[in-house]
Formats: structure tokens, sequence, C-alpha cells
């Protein structure tokens, strides 16, 4: 984004401002993250030999169920696994090398065998079957987002998790890409300050639908699926956005015409400017009509220094450790820039560890909601809307 910039070497020496990339990192540190990662990784201990018994749900189009490596766990044994196709069904049973499954997640968390259960159904069943498994006594890992256009709903699976007081934890790809918890670690280190501005983008180049079930994604408001991008603002700061103006763009696909989905959605594209609990701004992005480009990225700029990728540019010169957490022996990173088993990891040590999962259901809230109100701006030409508030308890 920044590697070509519009200032001509010769207007910087003119005014004595040396080196352009002094100017650029404000003659402040200029880090290359990627190759200070110690040679020899950091290795997984374990903290307990516990197996946590866990039900699976889920292989839709792409494979989420299998995909984020739970078979793969030595803390983990998988009793049984569903998916409402057969075919699919049995898919999974193969993949997660279980040999008993159910015909629905309705009938799996009835199952006293299993302490917890992922859920990796279509999106607008995520909150309702997660209540269902909370309210039967699992843990609950969740697909994003967290709830699906509904504020209300996502309100009613925040009432579930603190009325059972289990683990609830949503598996937001982004939050575990390199460059977001890198980001995540120099901010809590206090690298960056306070974040004056920072930029979240969800490109999924989409002139024709990705396969789902029951058509859920045929038409969707872009940011009702935000937390790819909202996570390089609340996952990297742990803070909140506080209001939004969202703007939509009408792309020229045959899903988003006028009354071609269920939604009744015009938008192919949206972008919300946030404000946010520091005092900053944001702006993130969905966009499906941007030609030839799916990508996940974010950038953070702050008082103290700023970041794209894996380069850190500002006053921190003795950077935190930026590794992510190491994944026990035979356990892939998988998809998603390698996040799926660090998510899969993480909700697995919570429960072993008797705490509060990373991507909890406050900062799921926090990542999600937001953009249901970008929406709802956008359907109103920008007008600047309030967000609803989810804290963390004080422990």
């Amino acid at each position: 984004m920044f590697e070509n910039p519009v200032y001509r070497r010769e207007f910087l020496e003119k005014l004595g401002l040396g080196s352009l990339g002094a100017v650029l990192a404000g003659g402040q540190a200029t880090r290359a993250l990627a190759a200070e990662q110690p040679k020899l990784a950091k290795q997984w201990q374990p903290v307990s030999d516990r197996k946590i018994r866990v039900g699976i749900v889920g292989h839709g189009v792409c494979r989420m169920g299998a995909d984020f490596g739970f078979q793969d766990h030595p803390n983990v044994e998988i009793v049984a696994v569903s998916d409402l196709i057969p075919e699919r069904c049995e898919g999974l049973m193969k993949a997660c090398r279980c040999g008993k499954s159910y015909e629905s997640l309705e009938v799996l968390v009835k199952d006293p065998k299993i302490e917890a259960v992922f859920v990796a159904t279509d999106a607008p069943s995520h909150a309702r079957h997660c209540m269902e498994a909370l309210n039967h006594g699992k843990h609950a890992l969740c697909c994003v987002p967290a709830t699906w256009g509904s504020v209300e709903e996502g309100e009613q699976l925040l009432a579930t998790v603190r009325k059972t007081g289990l683990k609830y934890m949503m598996a937001e790809t982004s939050y575990y890409h390199a460059e977001c918890h890198a980001m995540r670690q120099i901010y809590r280190a206090g690298g960056f300050g306070r974040l004056v501005y920072s930029e979240g983008e969800y490109f999924h180049h989409s002139p024709t639908p990705v396969p789902s079930f029951k058509n859920w994604r045929v038409g969707c408001p872009p940011l009702w699926y935000p937390t790819h991008s909202t996570a390089y603002y609340v996952g990297v700061t742990g803070k909140r956005f506080t209001s939004v103006s969202g703007v939509g763009f009408r792309g020229d696909f045959a899903d988003y015409r006028p009354g071609a989905n269920r939604y009744d959605n015009p938008f192919t594209d949206e972008v919300g400017l946030f404000q946010t609990s520091e005092g900053g701004s944001s702006r993130m992005t969905v966009c499906k009509s941007v030609h030839g480009l799916i990508v996940e990225q974010g950038r953070v700029f702050g008082e103290r220094g700023w970041m794209e990728g894996m380069r850190y540019r500002g006053a921190m010169e003795d950077l935190p450790e930026v590794s992510r957490p190491p994944l026990p022996p035979g356990v892939p990173e998988g998809g998603h820039g390698g996040s799926h088993g660090p998510l899969m990891h993480e909700f697995v040590s919570a429960i072993l560890e008797d705490r509060e999962p990373a991507v909890n259901i406050y900062e799921a809230l926090a990542m999600t909601v937001p953009g249901i109100i970008a929406h709802r701006s956008a359907l109103k030409d920008g007008e600047s809307l309030k967000i609803p508030q989810y804290e963390r308890p004080k422990f």
C-alpha cells in the first residue's frame, strides 16, 4: 500500500528531511517481523492429559467441520459428527476418523458423552445452534459470524452464555492471521499507543454466489459477514466501535437487483466508517465486486507506530514475541492463513484451563454486530448510527 509513496525524493531532500525511509518511519524503528522469528519455534507444552469429548456438526462446501483439526489434537476425542445431508455426513465421519453420527445437531447435543460442540453449520443457524448446544450443557465453538443479521438473537446468545456459564468462542480466522496476531502483541506492549485509524478488508470477488445451504449466501448483505475485517480493530485492541456511517455499492450482479434476494439487499459491496472507543476511526470493508480479488487484510496506525503486513514502523525498538502459540505435534495450522489450528487449540485450551477463550461472546458480538448496524446505515444513505456495546465482565 505504501511501497510507492507520491512524494518525490528530490522534494524531500530539498526540505532537508533525509531519506525517504526516515520520512515514512518518522525517523523511527522499521522492523520486518517475519525475518525476526526464532529459528527454533517454541515447543508446545501439554497442560493436561485429559481428552475433551467433542461433537462436530457441518461439512458443507467449505468442509469447515474437519478442517480445524480437532481429530488431530491429543486432548480431543471426537465422539460423533452430524450433517443434514447423508453423503456429507459420511464424508465428515471419514475426515474426522469417527465411527458415529447423528442425523442433526438437535439430536447430537443430547448425547451425554459429548462435552463440546463445533458448530460449522450455515450462518443463519449459528446463534440458534450454539444456544441449543449450550442449553444441553455443551461448550460451543462456532464459525463466523456469531449472529446473522439479528442484534436481538445475538443478545439472546449472550444471555445463554451467561446463564449456562459454559465456554463460547467464535472462530474468527483473521484473529490468528500472522500479522493480526503480531499487531495484537505489539499493541498490548504499547508499540502503537492509541490507534488513530485502522482498516480491515475482506475482498471476495463473487459474480455468482458461493454455494450454500438453502442458498443463504445469495444476495446477502456484505457487512452481515464483517468479522474477517472487524478483527483488524477489535481483535487487535480489544476496544469497541461506538458508531458507524455505512455506504453501499450497487454492483451489476443479478442476485442484487430489485426483488432478486430474500434480504431485500441492493448492495454487492459495503464500507463502514466507524468511530472507536479510543477516539479514533476505522474503515471496515466487505467487497464482492472488485474483479479477481480474494483477500483478508488490515492495517493499523497509532500514535507511536503503524503496521501493514509483517512490517512494524514506530517508536518501539524492543518488540515483544509475535509468533503464534505453538500447536501440538501433528496438528496442522489449516486454512485461512494458518488460523484454523490455532483457533481450535485455543478453544480446547480454554476448556482444559477453565478460562475465557480469546474470541469469547463479548469479542464475537463486538466484531459481528457493528456490521449489522453498518448495513442499516447504508440503507439510510449513510446516517450515523450508534452501536450497542458488549463489555467484558471484570474478572
